[in-house]
């Protein structure tokens, strides 16, 4: 039995050892970039899953509401959040660990489509948009009002609210719009606008250890094709 003891006190440290180091991993629930159920976590949070797998990490997946998840990773340290589109707005408040892809937005509405911003803010009394996005930040930056402006929370179905004219507009990314649009005649999509990068991001506090071994990864992904066919996995045409 002490023979026993002695080998357990032995293998138990390199046991230990080999146990991958959990990371916070918030993301939202936004098909197809992300989302949180059985068959997948979208584009992004398979991205950053795989990501952090690669370096040695293991997600440990979380959800809240997105200005709350923000406001928990800045204030955290060695906490994840994704996707996270790189605005004037956000740039010192976290660290930028990798650039997954640039993302466009587009106003779905029922009326005859927009081609910029300004023509939307000039057009539309009341936009559509996700509290704490930088849909939202994209719009005040471009002079849309409070009034202008109708805070989409848990349980708001965007899609709905245009169609049933209680806002003119709905203000997101591409990717979200067309994944819940179905197409319906009544809907019009404007053209892509507002271009941002769309990153992993870190705690402002952030392991350099951490931030290095995912960039790499994600950059190991890009290289061998794993993150185009995580991508075309959830848009198998694009």
């Amino acid at each position: 039995m002490r023979l026993i003891a002695c080998l357990l006190s032995l293998l138990l440290p390199c046991y230990l050892a080999a146990e991958p180091r959990p990371i916070q991993l918030y993301m939202p629930d936004a098909a197809p970039l992300a989302l949180h159920g059985d068959d997948g976590h979208g584009i992004t949070g398979d991205i950053a899953i795989m990501a952090l797998q690669r370096a040695g990490y293991r997600a440990v997946v979380q959800n809240a509401p997105w200005a709350r998840a923000q406001k928990r990773t800045q204030q955290a340290r060695d906490v994840m959040i994704v996707p996270l589109s790189r605005t004037p707005g956000r740039e010192a408040h976290f660290t930028w660990v990798a650039n997954i892809q640039p993302l466009s937005r587009a106003f779905f509405t029922r009326d005859d489509p927009v081609s910029s911003l300004e023509e939307a803010r000039q057009r539309y009394r009341l936009v559509a948009v996700g509290l704490g996005t930088a849909q939202e930040e994209i719009l005040r930056r471009a002079g849309f009002t409070n009034d202008q402006l109708y805070a989409l929370k848990l349980g708001d179905q965007p899609i709905q609210l245009v169609r049933r004219g209680r806002v003119d507009a709905w203000f997101t990314t591409d990717l979200e719009g067309r994944h819940l649009w179905d197409g319906g005649p009544e809907l019009a999509m404007s053209a892509l606008l507002a271009p941002l990068d769309m990153y992993i991001a870190c705690s402002l506090q952030c392991d350099p250890q951490l931030v290095r071994s995912v960039h790499d990864a994600l950059e190991g992904m890009r290289d061998d094709g794993s993150l185009q066919r995580i991508i075309e996995r959830y848009v198998p045409n694009r």
